[in-house]
């Protein structure tokens, strides 16, 4: 009994302590959910919608003058199999694993930091989700005849199987969240400091750009608008942080005066 009721504040404790993380984990597998959800919320037949809108932004690109993924892409199937296969295993690898890596130790090491760019994202999922909705828009791949799906046609087959495309929404390339957020972490990258991590931040969205056009993943525009989500959300999130401490500083000299 005694050592019970030396335990039961320790367990608490740790429970308290244990809260603020686990809220963390289920805030961000709550947005996976909703974006699960609403893969084809307004459209029935959301595939039918989603190639129409394919071929919208084809048409808008040809007349604007950069429809370049096809030339980009036939470059890379006609230089080397090794070329494409290195494309591939960009778009896959250096998206995840670097994003969740790099947040774990952002939340570890400096946690003001981690709630900012964590914030930055969570404007721009939220963005994002309503262009999902209302712009449902199948990748290049699927538009047969003018581009190749690289992953499947080449590997790691894993990623094009069927399985795995059960956890994600095909039809979500407007804009490019891909993109976007290589980008957020690019400027995070790059603002760090040591000057081998400015490098990085500059080369990772430029190289992820070529990996998601170049695997017929995404157009140029999901990329763009994924840029202006990107800096819309900073803004958005930097004016927030602003105000709020614009308002501390106030409350704090307010209460200096009160003192004096």
């Amino acid at each position: 009994m005694v050592f019970e009721a030396l335990r039961a504040p320790r367990r608490k404790a740790l429970a308290i302590r244990a809260f603020p993380h686990f809220r963390e984990l289920a805030l961000l597998a709550s947005a996976y959910f909703i974006y699960m959800y609403t893969r084809a919320i307004f459209f029935s037949d959301v595939r039918t919608v989603a190639l129409e809108n394919a071929r919208r932004v084809v048409e808008l690109e040809k007349a604007v003058g950069f429809f370049w993924e096809p030339t980009w892409q036939n470059w890379s199937l006609n230089a080397a199999e090794s070329v494409i296969l290195f494309f591939n295993w960009v778009y896959i690898f250096t998206f995840w694993p670097i994003i969740i890596t790099t947040a774990i130790i952002l939340y570890m090491v400096n946690r003001k930091r981690y709630f900012f760019y964590r914030n930055v994202i969570l404007v721009s999922f939220v963005v994002a989700l309503v262009m999902f909705a209302l712009f449902p828009l199948a990748p290049p791949r699927m538009l047969a005849g003018t581009f190749v799906d690289t992953i499947a046609s080449f590997g790691p087959a894993f990623y094009a199987s069927r399985e795995l495309a059960n956890y994600y929404n095909v039809f979500a390339a407007m804009p490019s969240l891909h993109f976007a957020w290589t980008l957020i972490f690019g400027y995070m990258f790059f603002t760090a400091g040591p000057r081998w991590l400015k490098v990085v931040g500059l080369m990772y969205p430029a190289v992820t750009l070529l990996a998601i056009t170049i695997t017929g993943n995404h157009y140029i525009l999901d990329a763009l608008g994924g840029g202006v989500v990107m800096g819309s959300s900073m803004a958005i999130i930097s004016f927030i942080r602003r105000r709020r401490e614009r308002k501390a500083v106030e409350r704090n000299a307010v209460a200096a005066q009160l003192e004096g």
